[in-house]
């Protein structure tokens, strides 16, 4: 099944990109994509971050399925003055 991850600020600029899609198998969660995500060299500068997760514009916790087309957005704490 493919999943859109959507990253934002930081995440954004560590991956190079806005958006990506992903290939997973079986019934994944959304802690199951992040963990694939977590591998890739470029999380390497984020990945003491903490991070909310939003499923189809939605606040999700880790464990919320997902399904096929799903976009899943991942966001890091906003920073403002």
């Amino acid at each position: 099944m493919k999943i859109e991850v959507l990253f934002f600020a930081q995440l954004r600029e560590a991956i190079g990109e806005s958006r990506r899609v992903i290939d997973v198998e079986g019934a994944p969660v959304v802690s199951d994509v992040v963990s694939l995500i977590e591998k890739w060299p470029e999380w390497r500068a984020v990945s003491s971050l903490p991070l909310t997760f939003a499923v189809n514009e939605r606040v999700v916790d880790g464990g919320h399925p997902l399904g096929d087309g799903d976009r899943l957005a991942l966001l890091t704490p906003i920073q403002g003055g």
